[in-house]
Protein backbone atom coordinates (compact mmCIF):
# COMPACT_ATOMS: atom_id res chain seq x y z
CA UNK A 1 0.00 0.00 0.00
CA UNK A 2 1.12 3.43 -0.65
CA UNK A 3 2.95 5.94 2.19
CA UNK A 4 3.40 9.40 2.23
CA UNK A 5 6.19 10.94 4.67
CA UNK A 6 5.49 13.88 6.06
CA UNK A 7 9.00 15.71 7.57
CA UNK A 8 8.22 18.37 9.82
CA UNK A 9 10.35 20.16 12.38
CA UNK A 10 9.72 20.32 16.27
CA UNK A 11 7.18 23.77 15.89
CA UNK A 12 5.35 20.93 13.32
CA UNK A 13 6.39 23.08 10.69
CA UNK A 14 6.11 20.92 7.25
CA UNK A 15 9.97 20.89 5.61
CA UNK A 16 9.47 18.32 2.62
CA UNK A 17 6.89 15.33 1.97
CA UNK A 18 8.17 11.90 0.17
CA UNK A 19 5.41 9.89 -1.47
CA UNK A 20 6.27 6.19 -1.38
CA UNK A 21 3.72 4.49 -3.96
CA UNK A 22 4.86 1.21 -3.76
CA UNK A 23 6.11 0.70 -0.13
CA UNK A 24 9.66 0.46 -0.87
CA UNK A 25 11.30 2.63 1.32
CA UNK A 26 12.02 1.79 5.50
CA UNK A 27 10.31 3.61 8.14
CA UNK A 28 13.20 6.06 9.67
CA UNK A 29 13.74 5.00 13.29
CA UNK A 30 14.43 7.56 16.07
CA UNK A 31 17.82 8.84 16.10
CA UNK A 32 18.67 7.85 12.95
CA UNK A 33 20.42 10.64 10.88
CA UNK A 34 18.94 11.29 7.07
CA UNK A 35 19.36 13.72 4.26
CA UNK A 36 16.75 15.71 2.81
CA UNK A 37 18.35 17.51 -0.52
CA UNK A 38 21.11 19.22 0.93
CA UNK A 39 20.20 19.39 5.12
CA UNK A 40 21.26 16.81 7.63
CA UNK A 41 18.76 15.79 10.24
CA UNK A 42 18.57 13.87 13.12
CA UNK A 43 15.01 11.95 13.61
CA UNK A 44 13.12 13.29 17.04
CA UNK A 45 10.45 10.90 16.60
CA UNK A 46 8.02 8.89 13.75
CA UNK A 47 4.15 8.76 13.97
CA UNK A 48 1.56 7.29 11.81
CA UNK A 49 -1.78 8.96 11.13
CA UNK A 50 -4.90 6.85 10.67
CA UNK A 51 -6.13 7.20 7.43
CA UNK A 52 -8.87 4.41 5.73
CA UNK A 53 -8.51 1.31 3.88
CA UNK A 54 -8.23 2.71 0.30
CA UNK A 55 -5.72 5.58 1.39
CA UNK A 56 -2.09 5.73 1.63
CA UNK A 57 -0.88 5.72 5.28
CA UNK A 58 0.69 8.72 6.23
CA UNK A 59 3.73 9.05 8.62
CA UNK A 60 4.59 12.23 9.94
CA UNK A 61 8.62 12.36 10.44
CA UNK A 62 9.82 14.79 13.49
CA UNK A 63 13.29 15.81 12.64
CA UNK A 64 15.98 18.48 14.18
CA UNK A 65 18.21 20.21 11.39
CA UNK A 66 21.71 19.34 12.27
CA UNK A 67 24.21 22.16 12.57
CA UNK A 68 27.00 21.69 9.23
CA UNK A 69 29.60 22.07 12.32
CA UNK A 70 28.76 18.56 13.74
CA UNK A 71 27.46 16.97 10.49
CA UNK A 72 30.62 15.66 10.31
CA UNK A 73 30.38 13.78 13.48
CA UNK A 74 27.38 12.12 12.12
CA UNK A 75 29.23 11.18 8.61
CA UNK A 76 32.07 9.24 10.44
Amino acid sequence: MARIFRFVDILGCELHIINDPEDKLPLPQTEQVISIELSTMLVQSVSAERTGSSAPSIYIVCVQEVPAATDQLFKN
